[in-house]
Order: C-alpha cells, then structure tokens, then sequence
C-alpha cells in the first residue's frame, strides 16, 4: 500500500464511495449528486490549492482504494483539517489505518502542524471506534448541529495534537 496524488483514473472509485449508502447515511455533506465530470474537475484542480492536501491510497496493483485528505492547512496556526473516505472493499484491510497514520506523519514531522481536527456524525459509530483507536481524542459536541435523514444530529470534534502522535507512533 501506498499514498499517491489522486488521478483521473481514480474518479470511478471516487464516485463508488461518494453514491454508497453508507456515505449518504453519515457523512455531513451529500455527494449522491456527484457526477464524474464533477470529480475529475477537482482531481485536475486540487495541485492549485496549498491549503488542501489529497491522496489516493492504493494497493500494491496501484488500485484506488479510498481518498484521505488534509483540508483548511493554516500553517500560521499550525492546524488543519482530516478527512477520509474508503470504497466498501478496503474496510478491514488495514488500509484506513495505514493511510491516517502516514498522512498524520506528514501532518506532523513534514508539515510541522500541532494539530489535525476532524468532525464526524454521533450515527457514525464505526468511525468514531477508528478515530478513537488512532488516537484521536474528542474535543467538544455541537449538539443537534446537523439536519440529515429528518432528524437533527450531533457533530463531534476530535484532535490529534502532534506531541501526542509522536509520543504513540515515532517512539521506539
């Protein structure tokens, strides 16, 4: 497994995961309304944005498994945003592990942030097991935040500080 820049050939796997239930029923945003020209217009435009970081992580066939990211980079505060999206066959793989904790070295040991945030729905539990497993810790609760599915949801906020990564993944 590997982290590479997205591709166009990586659109189709893109889109697998933005139009599965899965992904309508937890995620913040709706990408039920993506079409492929949509997503290969921001594979072509994200090396233009120095604020965002995108890779596609793939196996050793140079397959498209899922897409993790660092988004709103403020280098002045050192901080930016995680987020990650997985097709259905990678689960249990190891290849969310594998692509969070090499994109968080980068975060931290390349980039020299102190910390990345992520949010995440209260009925996306599966994620919240993960993140928590990582090591990322809850920060805060904006309760009934988010109007999904005809029912209001809350959006939790977790960290992960760079002292704290290097201290469970760089000590040896």
């Amino acid at each position: 497994m590997k982290l590479r820049n997205l591709m166009i050939k990586d659109a189709d796997g893109m889109l697998e995961w933005m139009h599965s239930k899965l992904s309508h029923e937890v995620f913040v945003k709706d990408f039920n309304n993506y079409t492929k020209k949509d997503v290969i217009a921001f594979i072509e435009n994200i090396s233009h944005n120095f604020q965002e970081l995108h890779y596609a992580c793939v196996d050793d066939n140079d397959e498209y498994l899922g897409t993790v990211s660092l988004k709103n980079i403020d280098y002045q505060n050192k901080n930016a945003e995680f987020a990650i999206s997985f097709i259905e066959k990678a689960r249990g793989s190891g290849a969310t592990k594998f692509a969070t904790i090499t994109l968080l070295d980068e975060a931290f040991n390349k980039l020299q942030l102190n910390k990345v945030y992520l949010n995440v729905l209260d009925i996306n539990k599966r994620a919240i097991a993960f993140y928590e497993k990582i090591g990322f810790k809850q920060e805060g609760i904006f309760k009934n935040h988010i109007f999904k599915n005809d029912n209001f949801h809350d959006l939790y906020w977790y960290a992960f500080e760079s002292s704290d990564f290097n201290h469970k993944y760089n000590s040896n």
